[in-house]
């Protein structure tokens, strides 16, 4: 089990979640676009939430992108900065920022 800080690709950020069952995957920075339902990323993330991980967008970084709660692929939540602070304290396994 791994949480996974993603703040420039995606892409290896949802591959780990692949080998690693039970991952968290949070979407900072730029990598928040790939959280937007029409984004070209949005299928590999609706693929690995058909497993067993967890992905989360920062709410500012969304923001900044103009992405709106209803903007964001079905199931992928948005977390404030104490919240993902909370994720990282409470990481029962690897923590890996890409």
């Amino acid at each position: 089990m791994a949480l996974v800080l993603v703040s420039h690709d995606p892409r290896t950020g949802l591959a780990v979640a692949d080998r690693s069952p039970g991952t968290q995957v949070v979407l900072l920075d730029g990598a928040a676009a790939a959280a937007r339902a029409t984004h070209p990323l949005a299928d590999r993330i609706r693929q690995v939430l058909a497993g067993d991980t967890v992905v989360v967008v920062h709410d500012e970084a969304a923001v900044r992108r103009g992405i709106a709660a209803g903007d964001l692929v079905d199931g992928v939540k948005t977390v404030d900065l104490d919240e993902i602070a909370d994720l990282v304290t409470d990481a029962p396994g690897a923590v890996m920022w890409l």
